[in-house]
């Protein structure tokens, strides 16, 4: 009678034992996956913000940071070291708070548990640990000191703190990224821009300006920022309906609202087709510009002009392909609508004008120089 209690029993301590072992092994497996990051409440803290020991000549700008990381280490498929020279000296920048390597060197503790030996057949050399290990006496200071991996790097927390911290110190790699975070503001169920709050936007347009300020070519989105509520040229995620200058925002201030166009002619005078846009419409509406017909015929004929160029070179040099229908439409429209009102005489002396403004083209390549950096001079 007693045999199916023992039994039922026997299968409680069975299934209660296995509950254990699985708790166990999900700790040990969970602490193994992060190793590379401790909490900040394990490890005390030094929330000071520390210059670079390197001199500032040979400091490294954002996109040689990148470019030695990349050249150094693979976080893309094997996660392993591709050249320990180009690692020895990346390392070098990122403990010495070279603050554009920083990152990077979060991004290789964060993927470097992840290493896949298979990939010594397609050039990868080693692990991250192996390569601490055979290189740890070549990471010296110009003086021949042994480096230390600053604490910092091993606390995820610490490094939201750092990138708030820096970009609020005006590095431009850090307030570039910062500015995304207050706009735009997402989409509704149908697709449609959420307008963001004045207070939203004037952060965004601070990092912006900040980034700006250190190299940065990110006028689109800070004139995007000045100028719609939605923080965006376009009032939808697909990007089917733009927005049109009369939509300004009701808050923006007449000096900015001028400003904003003279972002927009300075991309348009690298062929942006956004910025050849928005001062069409200045001068067709008087809006940061004067008043006139003329030249806003001339820049809606250099929109023309740039189109023959994007597809002439076929590969949407100036823009983004999929931005671009809703412009070419809205241009059309203007030019319609200036053709029935412009004289014989008028046409003359756009056609005169556009031949000035497109003598002042610097690059038919809008999106190299918009990705450009000329951060020259990195902080320490």
């Amino acid at each position: 009678m007693n045999h199916p209690r023992k039994a039922v029993k026997l299968m409680l301590i069975f299934i209660s034992t296995l509950m254990v072992i699985s708790i166990c092994l999900f700790y040990f497996c969970f602490s193994a996956q992060s190793k590379n990051y401790v909490e900040s409440e394990t490890i005390p803290m030094d929330y000071t913000i520390y210059p670079s020991t390197i001199p500032e000549n040979q400091l490294l700008r954002i996109d040689e940071a990148e470019q030695l990381y990349r050249h150094a280490f693979d976080d893309q498929v094997f996660y392993g070291v591709v050249n320990p020279d180009n690692l020895v000296k990346f390392i070098k920048h990122a403990w010495q708070w070279d603050k554009n390597a920083m990152p990077y060197y979060y991004e290789l503790l964060h993927w470097e548990d992840l290493y896949d030996g298979r990939g010594k057949e397609d050039g990868i050399m080693m692990s991250f640990t192996e390569f601490i290990r055979k290189y740890r006496d070549q990471l010296v200071d110009n003086a021949g000191n042994p480096l230390v991996e600053p604490k910092v790097f091993r606390s995820i927390k610490m490094r939201g703190y750092l990138w708030d911290k820096f970009a609020d110190l005006k590095y431009p790699y850090f307030a570039y990224r910062k500015s995304w975070r207050y706009s735009p503001c997402g989409y509704n169920e149908k697709g449609m821009a959420f307008p963001c709050p004045d207070d939203k936007l004037e952060k965004s347009i601070k990092y912006l300006n900040y980034a700006i300020e250190g190299g940065y070519h990110c006028y689109e989105a800070l004139i995007a920022r000045m100028l719609f509520q939605q923080g965006d040229h376009y009032k939808d995620e697909h990007y089917k309906k733009i927005n049109k200058l009369t939509e300004y925002r009701k808050s923006l201030k007449s000096e900015d609202l001028k400003l904003s166009i003279d972002y927009a002619q300075l991309m348009a005078e690298h062929s942006s087709i956004i910025g050849i846009l928005r001062v069409t419409e200045a001068y067709l509406y008087g809006l940061g510009r004067e008043h006139d017909i003329v030249k806003a015929y001339a820049w809606s004929l250099l929109s023309d002009y740039a189109k023959q160029k994007i597809e002439e070179q076929g590969n949407n040099l100036a823009w983004d392909s999929e931005q671009l229908p809703p412009v070419w439409e809205y241009n059309e429209q203007i030019q319609n609508h200036l053709e029935q009102i412009l004289t014989p005489a008028q046409k003359q002396a756009a056609q005169g004008y556009l031949t000035e403004i497109t003598a002042k083209i610097v690059s038919w390549n809008y999106n190299r120089w918009r990705d450009e950096i000329e951060d020259f001079h990195p902080k320490p």
